[in-house]
């Protein structure tokens, strides 16, 4: 149930501000309401939980990443989810100016039935002339030679690599991660260097804490501000039917028995 809503969790160390988006991106976004959380000029925003969006969401994402860059933000996406993946490969502009740094790509191994996702850095793909899928060994796998494959059409799922057929990784990104301080280098590292430890889809939960390389213990997990707002409260358990139905039944046959009665005696006077 949580997944089918939007939750954002924010930290800014520095003049960086680190983004988490959880869940699904739709026309009940909280998105436009989150920008006066965001402190710092760079946004480093983490999209392996979004799980799914619609036309409504692509709407406001659009929107909402201009309106980062009117406000002077300097957006860096990671860690984007296939569902990202998707929609950059299908709406122009999705990202308006914003740099993607590394996302998922889905792969599959017929022996062992399994799906993985693989964490992808763009800038593998530099000098390359037709982006390729890299080789993935399966977790776990224990077959020589591991039989894991890309799941997708390669021409089609790397189409979005800046530049043309995978030439590398935008400059202006380079440049930009080169201008930060060595600390928030080595975060941005530590975050998009975290992969998914099962064959499910990658998932925050408390074991996400990427940012986690100081004493000061600097965690999204622990130390963020949730902007979806309160749960609604709890709905009161349903009475058990079996119960019900026992009540329903001794009720009605209480009730046969006293027409029974009633009947017998009016017809019993009745008689001559």
């Amino acid at each position: 149930m949580a997944d089918k809503t939007l939750a954002l969790s924010t930290r800014t160390v520095e003049d960086v501000t680190f983004l988490k988006l959880k869940g699904v991106i739709d026309e009940d976004n909280p998105l436009a309401g989150a920008i006066k959380k965001l402190d710092g000029r760079t946004v480093v925003i983490d999209l392996a939980d979004v799980r799914r969006i619609n036309s409504c969401g692509v709407r406001d994402w659009v929107n909402w990443l201009t309106d980062l860059d009117r406000a002077g933000k300097q957006v860096l996406l990671v860690r984007c989810s296939p569902t990202i993946v998707n929609q950059l490969n299908l709406v122009n502009n999705f990202v308006g100016r914003a740099m993607v740094k590394s996302f998922f790509a889905p792969y599959y191994c017929a022996a062992c039935d399994r799906e993985q996702l693989e964490l992808i850095q763009v800038q593998d793909f530099a000098g390359k002339g037709r982006p390729a899928a890299p080789p993935v060994r399966g977790r776990g796998c224990t077959q020589t030679p591991c039989q894991m494959a890309f799941d997708d059409i390669e021409d089609a799922y790397f189409a979005f690599l800046p530049g043309a057929a995978g030439q590398g990784m935008d400059p202006r990104l380079v440049e930009h991660i080169a201008s930060l301080s060595p600390t928030i280098q080595e975060r941005i590292k530590r975050l998009d260097t975290v992969e998914e430890t099962s064959s499910e889809r990658p998932s925050s939960g408390a074991a996400y804490s990427p940012l986690t390389v100081t004493a000061t213990g600097v965690s999204l997990a622990r130390d963020s501000l949730n902007l979806a707002g309160p749960p609604a409260p709890a709905e009161a358990p349903a009475a058990p039917r079996s119960s019900l139905t026992v009540g329903l039944t001794v009720a009605a046959l209480v009730l046969a028995g006293a027409i029974a009665v009633y009947v017998f005696f009016v017809a019993g006077r009745g008689t001559p």
